[in-house]
């Protein structure tokens, strides 16, 4: 239970994104001589806001919260949801959860907070005893990579997954989805039949010693115009709720550009940049690229060739992409803009032995329909055989 004993206490909810929140709450009060039960139904919350879902008590009056009943009804955006007592001073947080479409926080009159799915399947404790993990093999043969320094992408290679190409969505791309056809080739990772998804393990080995990056692609395009050295107009889908918060506004995405086909420019090209709108909503913002191995385009970028922008300072993700502006002709090839969330990496450090590397508990959250894939920050040029595993556990 929760008790409201002065004029000032409140209990409110914190949305962080757009979604549809809708909340009931149940109570009742004592004046010191009766009992009077009360309930309120909050209108629909459908902004990133603060809200108040149970009102003060009245002067000499007591109230006590039996039940809060607090659900996301959007049909497609996640919301990071926060419930807070406030004394009109200070603001203590109770629960937070990220609620997905459908999903529900249930505070009962025994003080226990629950978290159901869309199919009212109560997620488990986290912790031992209290899931059921999987691993997911990784085994690639890369090609040789441009220069030292310099990001290579795996996707296009042949192993365990198979290949995974961008497709053919057009300069405003596409969202993905790995668990579709579309996107066959990323990183296996089957979506949670209850509970969610978490990163717990890595395992690696490299025939040459490399740094691996994995990190989940949320968007994808092509039609690119390698030629032209002025702004190329883009228009982004809606991102899938797959950033670090499991929202759509992209926070802890980059942007990165990917050589589908080998490109002929003839020198490094740092000039390139690419006009977004940050996670926080705010347009106009200019990714760049800089002189030096691994922030700029090579000379004659190989097949694989990834680039990863700079975002400008102070922002923390991306959550659309307006405009790109290659600045010098890449001659030849094919490239596609990615905004992608980085998941984890591991590096190597002795050719052919594998390493290992356990991620604090309870993981890095996997989001349903992530499409992942990896990519390696060449130490050598040399054709790469690469090899690991990642544990999975569903929480």
């Amino acid at each position: 239970m929760l008790n409201l004993t002065s004029t000032s206490d409140i209990i409110r909810v914190v949305t962080s994104q757009a979604a549809q929140i809708e909340v009931h709450a149940s109570y009742v009060d004592w004046n010191g001589s009766a009992i009077t039960p009360g309930r309120t139904n909050t209108p629909h919350i459908t902004t990133a806001t603060t809200t108040t879902v149970v009102a003060a008590p009245g002067a000499s009056v007591q109230r006590n919260v039996k039940h809060l009943n607090i659900t996301n009804d959007h049909a497609s955006a996640s919301c990071a949801v926060t419930v807070e007592h406030f004394d009109g001073t200070t603001a203590i947080e109770l629960m937070a959860f990220t609620l997905l479409p459908g999903e529900n926080m249930i505070f009962g009159e025994e003080g226990r907070w629950a978290h159901r799915d869309a199919n009212g399947a109560e997620y488990p404790a986290a912790g031992l005893g209290a899931y059921n993990g999987f691993s997911v093999p990784f085994m690639k043969l890369g090609t040789a990579a441009d220069a030292v320094g310099f990001w290579y992408c795996t996707s296009k290679d042949a192993g365990f997954p198979g290949a995974w190409a961008p497709g053919t969505p057009g300069i405003n791309g596409r969202v993905t989805d790995g668990t579709a056809a579309g996107d066959a080739g990323c990183i296996p990772i089957k979506n949670p039949a209850v509970g969610a998804n978490f990163l717990t393990e890595l395992i690696m080995g490299t025939s040459v010693i490399h740094s691996n990056l994995f990190f989940d692609v949320l968007w994808v395009n092509s039609g690119i115009n390698v030629t032209t050295t002025t702004a190329q107009a883009i228009v982004t889908p809606t991102l899938p709720a797959r950033d670090v918060n499991g929202a759509t506004n992209g926070e802890g995405c980059m942007i990165g550009l990917l050589f589908v086909a080998a490109a002929t420019n003839a020198a490094a090209i740092a000039n390139s940049t690419v006009s977004y709108t940050n996670s926080d909503g705010v347009a106009g913002r200019t990714a760049t690229l800089a002189n030096g191995n691994g922030a700029q385009i090579p000379a004659t970028p190989v097949i694989g060739t990834i680039v990863w922008f700079f975002m400008q300072a102070g922002d923390k993700g991306v959550r659309s992409i307006e405009s790109i502006t290659l600045g010098t002709s890449l001659v030849t090839g094919t490239v596609s803009l990615l905004i992608a969330r980085d998941i984890a990496s591991i590096g190597t450090f002795i050719a052919n032995a594998q390493v290992q590397r356990a991620l604090s508990p309870p993981g890095v959250r996997l989001y349903n329909n992530t499409c992942m894939l990896h990519c390696t920050l060449a130490s050598a040029t040399t054709v790469t055989f690469f090899n690991g595993e990642l544990s999975v556990q569903e929480k």
